[in-house]
């Protein structure tokens, strides 16, 4: 499925702008790569926020009609200011209001490099260097950045690699109530 009809603004990176995106990247790159002691990554993950998957893990993106890279996280919707808790407990390792694609970031390590990385947050609640349990409350749901719609994106980095975060948490389905149409 693809998206039209996205400001340039949005969509093509102007060369003024490609300096930037390479020291945010350094940036995300460098708070993913810690290799902590915390045994936090042995805790049963939760999700993050509670709603309707809306983008999954590689789907492939289409922007004004050019393909682009897999999608590498998964998306919640929910309303603008939900709650965004820890999955699991961890070190802030970049909290970053104003990125170029995503704007609100958050990365958490859970220690041995198993890190979640949270985009396009309304608010950040946290602060580098902060130990969060796991559903503690860090930052709020937004739009900001790259995006067509309110939601999270949640994503998860193991060493350099990606992993798909649904592979830690129960089915979303067994989170939502159904509506009652009685």
């Amino acid at each position: 499925m693809g998206i039209d009809g996205l400001p340039r603004q949005k969509f093509h990176q102007e060369n003024q702008s490609i300096g930037r995106i390479r020291k945010e990247s350094a940036q995300a790159a460098q708070a993913r790569k810690r290799d902590g002691e915390r045994p936090d990554y042995l805790e049963t993950f939760i999700w993050p926020t509670i709603g309707p998957i809306s983008g999954v893990y590689s789907s492939q993106r289409i922007l004004n009609s050019q393909a682009l890279r897999p999608h590498f996280g998964v998306d919640v919707a929910a309303p603008a200011g939900s709650n965004v808790v820890a999955p699991a407990s961890g070190l802030i390792t970049l909290p970053h209001q104003d990125m170029f694609f995503s704007e609100g970031t958050i990365i958490l390590d859970h220690g041995h490099e198993l890190s979640s990385t949270f985009l396009h947050l309304s608010q950040l609640l946290i602060n580098k260097g902060d130990v969060v349990k796991q559903g503690d409350l860090i930052s709020q749901v937004g739009a900001t950045g790259r995006v067509t719609g309110v939601h999270l994106d949640w994503r998860m980095n193991v060493f350099k690699r990606r992993v798909d975060p649904q592979l830690l948490v129960s089915p979303m389905e067994s989170l939502i109530k159904p509506i009652n149409k009685n």
